[in-house]
């Protein structure tokens, strides 16, 4: 006899084995594999996929499943209008290899076609353009061939769209399906019952730092507005796009009477019960409505005196006279027994017609119309501050360090900041930005830039100080434009140039950028035009003008093609070239110029071979991008492009290569090895970045 404890030791290690046993041995679950003949196309896939959720118990016969296999054979076939057709089955023995469990001989027969079709709208959604649609779209006609998914789908349809516009008392009055197999044929019944479409009622707001009206200014929807969801997503959109606020729940009130709050820097908190929709209206208080309002809660505590009751009769008559001569002629009166008798106006007397403004009057007419839905926009402050860092690495310049600090939101008027710091060996740069947003947060702002830039290079050193405050608008077609002043001071040796410059120019540029997807698109293009023009006139000690172009495009074919081009020009038209800050000099060679060069090697070079920039400047670019597995590509390319001294001088240096791109997490990395064809000393150079083409 065991002990206790080997009692217990056996029961502890037993109780596994026992278990794998019994899985082991438990009958197992197996999926039906069926092959279909006589039938082709969409519904012997059909009848497939039916009976592929039919499991059989393991050694046991697919015979014993016929009844439920014939039932599901026959639920499939119906599905595409064959509702008379003759089913064989036959049980083949598998072979070593196995086989089918059933094999379904299928005589379809005629089908069953739609007699009578009825597709109706009632309700405002008979008005309703986009409603209509979807009824024409849904690709059911007298005379078809009866397919259930088509009716399903219309339904499913309609009752989408009635949720997305507004429609929340629809109802089908008549929803089915009707087939009569003897006669090959069947009658459809569709008729949804919209009620009336909701308008946006009282959109209230809850905890913006921002000014309301900064706010409201990205609302494409308006109090009085038919509901629709896609402008509830579109204003979360540009709630985000902002940067203001960390999250923005936007959420209607499908219960009209509910008490919402509202919390915003240029208004009290109050509570708001939806009594009569245009007491809400601007410009209500200093109605004649409200007027009246207050006028029925006075003469309600002082009934029992006549002298009281004359005197206010005389007040309302000489309030009536100046409220009416307030209003432009034709504007708005609302006539006894209408609104007026919702606020409590005393109907019989005809002089006692209320006025109301012209923006209470609207929001009444538009409310009065159909039900309404609040809406109760609830936002959470941005983190008033962000930092980030960032490192590098490009054959161009080597190690990079960057230092970004950004203010989402400086002011209650939304203004933001974003500075950032630059590192690397040859160059260290600091840029700031200051936006000051207009009536159009997202499309029209002031912008202060401000910059400092130091570079010591081999044939170049500068000290550059840059200050530019314009005008930034952006465009539905997706331009941007920006109009601005700046002014900058280089103190630089360049070459055999030395000089100290004070440079001061209006300019103009705009700029298109559009990507998908943005870590490494297949599909974009980017073009950016820029003119600037200095003048001793207004204290720029240089004259010039100053212009660049440069355009971006990606293309593909399939998932596994893609193909990179790009091109620059630049021209520099001045009576001072040599002195010229480098800024507005031109250079070429590097990752992102002609590969195969170092950077900004390619350029005019004084008596002393040293690279001086030039007046003009060409590039171009051509690049096949191959998916060799996953995220690795393999890429071929053709550079060409160089700076000089006037058309006239142009000479393009030329280079080809190839390389690897890896998307990796942090943005695609790429390698190339290019070989320079117009360079003696070096048969080939490494170039490596990181980061999206543009």
């Amino acid at each position: 006899m065991l002990s206790n404890d080997a009692a217990r030791r056996y029961l502890r290690w037993s109780k596994p084995l026992v278990l794998c046993t019994g899985l082991l041995l438990a009958p197992q679950a197996l999926a039906l594999d069926a092959a279909v003949k006589g039938l082709k196309g969409a519904a012997a896939t059909n009848v497939v996929n039916y009976l592929a959720g039919l499991t059989l118990e393991e050694d046991v016969p697919a015979e014993r499943y016929e009844d439920e296999i014939i039932r599901r054979i026959q639920e499939a076939l119906q599905a595409f209008g064959y509702y008379d057709a003759q089913i064989t089955l036959r049980y083949p023995e598998k072979g070593l290899l196995g086989g089918d469990d059933v094999v379904v001989t299928v005589d379809a027969g005629e089908p069953v076609t739609i007699e009578t079709l009825e597709l109706r709208l009632e309700g405002d959604a008979a008005r309703d353009k986009v409603m209509k649609k979807a009824l024409a779209d849904a690709n059911l006609e007298e005379g078809d061939v009866l397919r259930h998914s088509r009716y399903d789908s219309l339904k499913s349809t309609l009752a989408s769209l009635s949720l997305e516009r507004g429609y929340f008392d629809t109802s089908f009055s008549q929803q089915r399906i009707e087939v009569r197999p003897w006669l090959h044929s069947a009658r459809i019944y569709l008729v949804m019952q919209s009620g009336q479409r909701y308008r946006f009622g009282d959109i209230t707001y809850l905890n913006s730092q921002i000014e309301l009206d900064r706010v409201k200014a990205m609302q494409p929807f308006q109090t009085g507005d038919y509901y629709e969801a896609g402008k509830l997503t579109q204003f979360n959109q540009r709630l985000s796009e902002a940067g203001w606020f960390r999250s923005a729940a936007i959420k209607p009130q499908l219960n009209p009477g509910a008490e919402l709050k509202t919390t915003s820097p240029d208004s009290k908190i109050k509570t708001r019960n939806v009594k009569t929709a245009y007491a809400e209206a601007q410009g209500y208080e200093g109605s004649w409505l409200a007027d009246v309002e207050r006028t029925d809660v006075e003469q309600d505590s002082q009934k029992g005196s006549e002298k009281d009751r004359d005197t206010e009769t005389n007040r309302r008559a000489g309030a009536s006279s100046r409220s009416a001569s307030s209003v432009p002629p034709g504007q708005a009166t609302l006539a006894a027994g209408g609104a007026a008798s919702e606020a409590g106006t005393d109907q019989a007397s005809g002089s006692d017609t209320p006025v109301l403004t012209g923006d209470a009057l609207e929001a009444a007419v538009k409310t009065a119309n159909g039900p309404i839905i609040p809406v109760d926009i609830s936002l959470i402050p941005a983190d008033r501050h962000k930092f980030e860092t960032g490192i590098g690495y490009a054959t161009d310049v080597g190690p990079r360090l960057q230092f970004s600090w950004e203010v989402p939101w400086v002011n209650r008027y939304g203004h933001s900041m974003t500075n950032s710091l630059f590192l690397s060996s040859p160059e260290q740069t600091f840029e700031g930005e200051y936006r000051m947003p207009l009536a159009d947060p997202l499309k029209d702002s002031y912008v202060l830039e401000y910059g400092v830039a130091i570079v010591d290079d081999d044939d170049e050193t500068s000290n550059e100080t840059t200050v530019r405050f314009g005008r930034e608008w952006k465009f539905d077609n997706g331009w941007q434009q920006k109009i601005y002043l700046g002014a900058s001071y280089d103190d630089f040796t360049i070459a055999s140039d030395t000089g100290q410059v004070f440079l001061l120019y209006p300019g103009v540029s705009w700029t298109r950028t559009r990507t998908r997807p943005k870590a490494f698109p297949m599909w974009g293009d980017r073009q950016k035009l820029t003119v600037e023009y200095g003048n001793q006139i207004w204290g720029s000690d240089e004259n010039f003008v100053w212009t660049q172009f440069d355009t971006n495009w990606i293309r593909s074919i399939g998932n596994n093609h893609r193909f990179v081009a790009r091109a620059g020009i630049g021209n520099l038209d001045t009576d001072n070239f040599h002195g010229m800050p480098n800024s507005k000099r031109f250079y070429a060679g590097g990752d992102s110029s002609v590969r195969g060069y170092s950077y900004e090697s390619l350029s005019p070079e004084d008596d002393d071979g040293d690279d001086e920039g030039g007046s003009s400047l060409l590039t171009s670019s051509l690049e096949y991008d191959y998916r060799l597995t996953g995220d690795w590509w393999g890429a071929a390319f053709y550079d060409a492009g160089n700076a000089f001294d006037g058309w006239d001088a142009l000479e393009l240096k030329t280079a080809a290569g190839m390389g690897i791109r890896w998307i990796s997490p942090v943005g695609p990395i790429r390698l190339d090895i290019a070989h320079p064809f117009d360079d003696d000393d070096n048969d080939y150079r490494i170039h490596f970045s990181i980061g999206p083409e543009f």
